[in-house]
């Protein structure tokens, strides 16, 4: 009896064996597709309104655009340290968002305050470029964190421009655009203090063939690109028959009070 006994038991072991075996190769499959310097072959789309900085064949070896995020708040000492963005913030906090390429291209961000329910309370503003960073050039460079908002009134050093959260309930929404090639008319689509059609916003996004995967603080080696803080986030346009770009958009929450933590 205790043969028959045995061989299920040892089938049940096999079996779980086996799917451990499978769940490691697919995670080491999924942690191959996130490497940040990992080139895949990609179909380049010829879009409108874009001006290359050089010169493309229709397939290439490339990066997958990718994007490192982070939120900062302004600590008691005075420093700016990670923070979860999916926390409620209160009055007088100090945020900002640290944005890092995983290669050169162009980088648009525009900011829009919502209300509790949703509605928008500020209408969409263009803020990066900016004229106080990078002489008003939004061209990036892959492996520099490029932080916001950098043009706060009042505020010469730019280092210095905080995001404060006021007294409203509602959340502040940024829209992150991340393209190959420079998007020409977004500038003819600016009106007066920056502010940007919101039809134009979801324009971009509806003519954009990217799928998005996102991940926490990938398990990576420094070498690939990991080893980020705790509340990191990575963006990555995986689509390879359309990655000239990447849009995210984040939100932070706030509510009317005065006392928050990380």
């Amino acid at each position: 009896m205790r043969p028959r006994q045995f061989m299920p038991r040892l089938s049940k072991v096999v079996m779980i064996l086996l799917s451990l075996a499978v769940l490691s190769v697919s995670a080491s499959a999924q942690a191959s597709k996130i490497s940040w310097d990992k080139e895949a072959t990609v179909s380049r789309v010829d879009k409108q309104k874009r001006k290359p900085s050089h010169p493309h064949k229709r397939i290439e070896r490339v990066r997958l655009l990718t994007l490192e995020l982070r939120v900062l708040k302004l600590g008691n000492s005075n420093m700016a340290e990670e923070t979860n963005p999916t926390a409620v913030f209160h009055t007088g906090d100090k945020i900002r968002l640290g944005i890092k390429p995983n290669q050169d291209g162009y980088l648009y961000i525009i900011g829009q305050t919502e209300g509790p329910s949703g509605e928008i309370v500020e209408r969409p503003r263009l803020v990066f470029p900016d004229s106080q960073v990078n002489n008003g050039q939004n061209g990036v460079t892959k492996d520099q964190e490029y932080r916001v908002p950098v043009n706060c009134p009042g505020i010469a050093d730019p280092g210095d421009c905080w995001l404060e959260m006021d007294k409203t309930e509602g959340s502040e929404v940024v829209i992150v655009i991340f393209s190959r090639d420079m998007i020409t008319d977004l500038d003819d689509r600016i009106g007066a203090g920056g502010v940007i059609d919101q039809r134009y916003v979801n324009q971009l996004k509806a003519g954009s063939g990217q799928k998005l995967m996102i991940t926490s603080k990938p398990g990576l080696s420094p070498k690939q690109g990991g080893g980020a803080g705790r509340y990191v986030k990575w963006v990555i346009n995986t689509n390879t028959k359309d990655n000239e770009e990447l849009i995210e958009t984040i939100k932070l929450n706030h509510a009317a009070s005065e006392k928050s933590g990380n």
